[in-house]
C-alpha cells in the first residue's frame, strides 16, 4: 500500500509540472526578426562572398559599335511591327539580317558572322 501511495504522489507530481511554450523568434529583419540584426547579418555574409565583380569596362570603339547594331537592330523590328520593312539585306557588322517578305509577313534571317550560325524568324506583319 506504501508502494502504491508513493506511485501515486509521483505521479501526481510528475503531471503537475508545467511546460513552457516554444515559441519562434526570427533572426533576419527580412522576415521578421530585430532591425538591429540586420548589419550584423550583411557583415558576415560580405565576409562569406568569394564573388568579385569581373572588369567589363569597354572602350568607345566597342560601345559605339555595339549601339550601332542595337539601332539597326530596333529600326528592322519597328518596320516589320508596323509592316513598313523593305526587303534587302542589313549588315551590323557581327550580324547580317536579311529581309524578305513573304504572304502576309516577312521572312527574317539572321547571320552571325563570327559563329556562322543561322536563325530564322516568320512573322505576320501588322498595320501599314
Amino acid at each position: 500500500m506504501k508502494n502504491r501511495m508513493l506511485l501515486i504522489a509521483a505521479w501526481l507530481l510528475a503531471s503537475s509540472t508545467q511546460a513552457t511554450e516554444l515559441v519562434y523568434t526570427p533572426i533576419n529583419p527580412s522576415f521578421g526578426g530585430s532591425p538591429l540584426n540586420g548589419s550584423y547579418l550583411l557583415n558576415k555574409a560580405n565576409a562569406q562572398n568569394n564573388h568579385t565583380a569581373g572588369d567589363n569596362e569597354k572602350d568607345f570603339v566597342t560601345r559605339f559599335k555595339e549601339s550601332l547594331e542595337r539601332n539597326i537592330m530596333n529600326t528592322i523590328t519597328r518596320g516589320v511591327a508596323s509592316g513598313e520593312i523593305s526587303d534587302g539585306t542589313y549588315d551590323t557588322g557581327d550580324f547580317r539580317i536579311e529581309v524578305a517578305s513573304i504572304g502576309g509577313g516577312v521572312m527574317l534571317t539572321i547571320t552571325n558572322l563570327l559563329t556562322g550560325e543561322v536563325t530564322v524568324i516568320e512573322m505576320p506583319t501588322y498595320g501599314g
